[in-house]
């Protein structure tokens, strides 16, 4: 890599050079070489790697300009695009429009953009923008943030996106984990009306069915505004959310409008 650096300099000149080897250093990291009887199997070898550097460094402001714009672009397209499509996907089990069938869950663990990133390492547009734009730690954004400017904080996200270079697999595994405790949460539901104190008395109206653990915090906030019994319903709540914190909340009466609970003694 020192003879490509310094070949790479003496091309664009001096004032590159600490550009030239941080984008060397980027793109080293990630890529996979093809070893002995492996080829094909990775990045390519070194003479692939250095003709990649080559056609690749953007040298100049110009150049540079106009690699980031095409990125910035490009980006937002795919990255809102991908949003809609997921959006659209766990749309039966984000929205209260029906019953949740077992495909609505198959819909709703997909990632459509689980193979993007791997597929943008394959194809190289990854070390495209890792050898031009620099990868950031929190420390370094920490310190010298403040002093950025709006481009420097983009190209910083830019690269971020390639910061770890994670198998399709793995972010299916996600997607998959992140709908499971997704849908057992959508199913949490506390019925208000029937949290009771022990004399019986109800002191949320009927049909308030508050999801935990949002809905139940935003309560609490709502309750303060309820001069008479805000405080007896913020200490209800706060019962509430204990026993689901410790689980010892009764299995029969999450999402359940037909039982009765006491949340102090828990019967």
């Amino acid at each position: 890599m020192a003879a490509l650096e310094q070949e790479l300099v003496a091309k664009h000149g001096e004032g590159e050079r600490a550009r030239i080897a941080r984008g060397l250093a980027q793109v080293a990291k990630f890529w996979r070489q093809d070893g002995s009887g492996s080829a094909g199997k990775g990045d390519g070898d070194a003479v692939v790697l250095a003709s990649f550097v080559r056609d690749n460094y953007a040298g100049d402001a110009v150049a540079r300009d106009a690699l980031f714009s095409r990125m910035e672009f490009v980006f937002e397209s795919l990255d809102g695009h991908l949003h809609e499509i997921g959006r659209d996907f766990r749309r039966q089990s984000d929205l209260d429009i029906g019953p949740i069938q077992s495909f609505d869950e198959t819909l709703a663990a997909y990632d459509p953009g689980a193979h993007v990133s791997d597929d943008l390492f394959a194809n190289k547009l990854a070390f495209v923008i890792l050898l031009n734009f620099p990868l950031t730690s929190l420390d370094e954004r920490l310190e010298k943030g403040e002093t950025w400017t709006r481009r420097q904080w983009a190209e910083a996200r830019l690269a971020e996106r390639f910061s770890k270079r994670i198998p399709a697999a793995v972010n299916l595994a996600n997607a998959q984990a992140y709908s499971d405790a997704a849908r057992y949460i959508a199913g949490y539901n506390i019925w208000m009306y029937h949290v009771v104190d022990s004399n019986g008395t109800r002191l949320f109206p009927p049909k308030l069915r508050l999801l935990s653990h949002w809905n139940l915090r935003d309560q609490i906030k709502a309750d303060y505004t309820d001069a008479k019994d805000g405080l007896a319903k913020q200490r209800a709540i706060m019962k509430v959310m204990e026993r689901i914190v410790t689980q010892t909340i009764p299995d029969s009466v999450v999402d359940n409008p037909q039982v009765d609970w006491n949340p102090v003694t828990n019967e």
